[in-house]
């Protein structure tokens, strides 16, 4: 099943902007969001967890002596700390099953996007700019999106599953094909009925070989 983070309620309590807050609740705020995430980030000095919560501010939630964070806080505040510069930079760099899923959507939504972009060359339909820009951009599927499903080991029997529905035939995004269509996409009141494409060039391939989105 993809992994997907629920949306939260509420914590139970008194809500208190963290700018009203008292030195000790501040305080009481620091202990509990390293209670919380400091098995994550456990060479990150103190100071740190401190100045995250003065440059964030998030709300508190008071429950008689305990003060809490909201989880959508909480998240937010965990992206942050990741990218704190005295944590080592991981090389090469390690995606998360969010990440690939994320990404495996992006790949998904450019194959499903070229084969209509057949339709719509194909169709009578002239095709509004915006529809021309949507097409443009998702028949250019992300470079990083691409690395992400390529960097997973799919031959392997624990392999997350692949998603479902995806095209797997051409025409390819990227592909001569496709661009040979978005230059014939008609429009309202042009010459012909055609314009030449003006949309950004083909993304380019971080690695060598047949892309992964193919099989994934």
């Amino acid at each position: 099943m993809p992994y997907y983070l629920p949306f939260h309620a509420p914590p139970a309590g008194q809500r208190l902007p963290y700018h009203r807050a008292t030195a000790a609740q501040r305080t009481l705020a620091g202990n509990y969001l390293q209670q919380r995430l400091g098995a994550h980030f456990p060479t990150l000095r103190a100071s740190t967890w401190t100045r995250a919560l003065a440059n964030y501010q998030p709300e508190l939630w008071l429950r008689g002596s305990v003060v809490a964070l909201a989880e959508t806080d909480l998240t937010q505040l965990a992206q942050h700390l990741a990218a704190s510069p005295e944590l080592p930079v991981l090389d090469p760099p390690l995606y998360g099953l969010p990440a690939l899923h994320l990404a495996q959507h992006s790949l998904q939504a450019s194959e499903l996007a070229v084969w209509a972009l057949g339709e719509v060359a194909a169709g009578a339909t002239a095709c509004g700019p915006r529809l021309d820009a949507l097409l443009r951009r998702l028949a250019h599927p992300s470079p990083l999106a691409e690395q992400v499903v390529q960097a997973w080991c799919w031959n392997l029997a624990s392999a997350p599953p692949l998603v479902p529905g995806m095209p797997g035939a051409p025409p390819w995004p990227d592909s001569a094909e496709i661009e040979r269509l978005l230059n014939h996409l008609k429009f309202p009141g042009s010459p012909g009925g055609l314009v030449p494409g003006t949309g950004p060039g083909p993304a380019k391939q971080l690695f060598p070989g047949p892309m992964v989105r193919r099989v994934a």
